[in-house]
């Protein structure tokens, strides 16, 4: 039993394979993507960073590679982890995917950050990891990533005058604005995330 009375998480070989197959796509994608931009790789990969896919594909890597690893990522992360996935993929399919037209090389690699990787891993966090204890104790987990990533956005224009989204543009929102964009933007997650393990749960207690 770990501090909350639980007992912990010791995956099998068959997620953990599954994880390592995860990491390995995600991490090569990441990997190939600074190659197709005009400038060096490091300036192309820095260019990547500004995004919060990139960011989401990141987390996706590394915490599949520490699960391939034999590490056990808590509850809270792996449904954050899952959320933020989510929501990546149906923004782009939602309200994206009309208006951008890859090309080439660039045209797989999105289809990696945005379709592939984001399935995968909320496929593995449907099938393999157990029901949460408390759904409500996930939600500040699942709600740290868009704060965290609104907080770097904003210092990043501030200091480059690049804003990627709307909701991190300060100079066109307004401090008002741009604080109720990102509060209302985590309380999506909050939404969102609970939503899906609602679901999670239900479906485990069924089958």
């Amino acid at each position: 039993m770990n501090a909350q009375g639980q007992t912990p998480i010791h995956y099998s070989a068959k997620p953990r394979l599954w994880a390592g197959a995860i990491a390995l796509i995600a991490f090569a994608a990441l990997g190939v993507q600074p190659m197709l931009g005009e400038g060096s790789y490091l300036e192309n990969l820095a260019g990547m960073l500004r995004f919060f896919t990139i960011w989401g594909n990141v987390g996706a890597a590394v915490i599949m590679a520490m699960i391939a690893l034999g590490k056990t990522p808590s509850h809270a992360v792996m449904a954050a982890l899952a959320t933020a996935l989510a929501i990546i993929g149906g923004i782009y399919w939602a309200l994206l995917s009309g208006i951008h037209h890859p090309q080439g090389f660039d045209r797989i690699t999105n289809q990696f950050h945005h379709t592939i990787v984001p399935l995968a891993a909320i496929a593995w966090w449907l099938v393999f990891t157990p029901k949460a204890p408390s759904t409500k104790a996930l939600i500040p987990m699942v709600m740290v990533p868009p704060l965290t990533y609104g907080a770097f956005a904003l210092v990043l224009g501030q200091m480059t005058g690049f804003y990627p989204y709307f909701f991190t543009d300060l100079p066109e929102l307004g401090w008002p604005m741009f604080l109720l964009s990102n509060v209302l933007l985590a309380v999506f997650f909050a939404a969102t995330g609970a939503g899906m393990v609602t679901v999670k749960n239900a479906l485990q207690r069924r089958f």
